[in-house]
């Protein structure tokens, strides 16, 4: 009688890696995708595996829901049709700009004259080792590596390529720089010594209320209520090809109406007679944008020039240079500690989630710490 044959030995791997055998002298594997299969042989189930995928590796990628035009698409003639003509549309000037250059100075020369469907996260890991080697910054890394994967996001949605190569690529990491708000006494005493009118209100606008600089010089007087004690912010200003424009908050959550105290209404009210007798005084020379804090004739004010204002209010306090950033950080670190809870100053600051509020702007704050070395106290070692 014929000896019963044993089965031969069938390992099942995970998805994508197919199946692998012992056929003959070795090890023999099977691949499938979609209605492309490829088999290869080896002396161990690693070499035989290797050989299968690096034979798929090889085959065109067949995707019926792609556009077939697409197949020789370079990736730099897509990338300047979406940014000049669709991204755009989507972000603010300054972000435009900023990727503009990124693009045009290093995407382009990196990655432009390749296929779209060709480049794969390898590419991507190279081109940004190559642009942090050349001096770029990190954040710059990471912008560049953020509009990547927004321009092929934007492929896929369009069925020009099949996945976005950029989703595995390597995370850039950016150290974030160590915050230093103002105590309460700081604020205290540097809105103590600022007599101007214009600054004691626009201090208090960004140390108290953290207005968002783009907001505080975007804000005008038909969204302030001083009889209701409110302030409706929505909307910023931005200098768009040399022309001042008044744009919409990028988020819904950055809309907010904010409860003035009663210090703050009179800081306004003051801020605001000053600058009727200015406006008076200037006659046809005033530019009427109706904003609260505009430039020296009315016009939108620059942000440099808010920003040395605001470096010389900290000097004339003996305070540290600080970002004018760092007066939202501030106000938030503030009201922590004066119990408020996470959510309402999410909802004050206009910030989209809860996580960014505690995580960036109240973590300085002691109020969580407090009690902790009477618990300890309380543990009788």
């Amino acid at each position: 009688m014929d000896k019963e044959k044993k089965p031969r030995k069938s390992t099942r791997r995970r998805n994508g890696d197919g199946t692998t055998y012992r056929h003959k002298n070795g090890w023999r594997t099977k691949i499938t995708r979609g209605s492309q299969s490829v088999t290869a042989m080896g002396r161990s189930e690693q070499e035989s595996r290797r050989n299968a995928k690096e034979k798929l590796a090889k085959l065109p990628l067949l995707d019926n829901s792609l556009v077939v035009d697409s197949e020789n698409l370079l990736f730099g003639e897509f990338m300047i049709a979406w940014l000049t003509k669709k991204h755009v549309k989507n972000i603010t000037d300054t972000t435009y700009r900023r990727y503009a250059s990124l693009t045009r100075h290093h995407i382009l020369p990196a990655l432009g004259h390749m296929k779209l469907r060709s480049i794969t996260k390898n590419h991507i890991n190279a081109f940004i080792e190559k642009i942090d080697e050349s001096g770029q910054s990190a954040r710059s890394c990471q912008q560049a590596r953020a509009l990547l994967s927004a321009a092929f996001k934007r492929a896929v949605q369009d069925d020009l390529v099949a996945v976005n190569p950029v989703t595995h690529s390597r995370p850039v990491k950016v150290d974030t720089p160590q915050i230093h708000p103002l105590t309460c006494e700081e604020v205290k005493h540097l809105l103590s010594v600022t007599q101007d009118t214009y600054m004691q209100a626009r201090t208090r606008i960004a140390i108290l209320y953290g207005m968002r600089q783009g907001e505080a010089l975007g804000l005008q007087w038909n969204d302030v209520d001083l009889d209701k004690g409110e302030i409706f912010v929505w909307q910023q200003v931005q200098k768009v090809n040399g022309v001042y424009v008044f744009v919409k908050l990028k988020s819904k959550y950055s809309v907010r109406t904010l409860e003035l105290d009663p210090a703050t209404i009179l800081a306004l009210r003051a801020h605001k007679v000053a600058q009727n007798a200015q406006r008076l005084a200037l006659g046809e020379e005033w530019q009427d944008f109706d904003l609260v804090f505009p430039g020296l004739k009315g016009q939108p004010q620059n942000s440099h020039t808010d920003f040395a204002h605001w470096q010389k209010a900290l000097a004339t306090a003996g305070l540290p240079m600080k970002r004018l950033h760092d007066a939202r950080h501030t106000a938030a670190t503030m009201l922590y500690d004066q119990g408020l809870d996470i959510e309402t100053i999410r909802r004050f600051l206009g910030h989209a989630s809860v996580l960014l509020t505690s995580r960036t702007y109240v973590h300085h704050s002691s109020r969580q710490m407090k009690g902790t070395a009477d618990a300890i106290k309380a543990m009788g070692f």
